[in-house]
């Protein structure tokens, strides 16, 4: 598929509001940093705007990235979450420390159970 301002509307308008890296893996034939510009133009730099973000979401492995959601229409950006502080994020490891993690550590300990 030609990556274009229309092919990319069509996309988002049959699949229904998706992420940058979801939007991409429909066009695998374009690098990503090309895609992404793509949107950030419709986004940005036309005089009527053909996409909004539509929300935001955390991805990730381990860590997760706080990204934008992106849907077809010209309304308001969707405000970006406030920022998890430092004593929110050590409050919620601590909390999770404190829940029994049972691991099995080998064969004998699945006879136990």
């Amino acid at each position: 598929m030609k990556l274009n301002w229309e092919n990319v509307k069509g996309v988002l308008e049959q699949c229904g509001p998706m992420t940058m890296r979801e939007v991409a893996t429909y066009f695998p034939d374009h690098p990503y940093p090309n895609v992404s510009s793509l949107l950030s133009a419709m986004r940005l730099r036309v005089q009527t705007k053909q996409i909004y973000i539509h929300s935001w979401t955390r991805e990730g492995i381990g860590r997760k990235y706080l990204r934008a959601v992106y849907a077809v229409g010209n309304r308001r950006n969707a405000s970006k979450p406030p920022v998890i502080s430092d004593y929110e994020r050590k409050k919620a490891y601590r909390e999770k420390k404190k829940v029994p993690q049972v691991a099995v550590n080998s064969v004998f300990t699945w006879g136990q159970q």
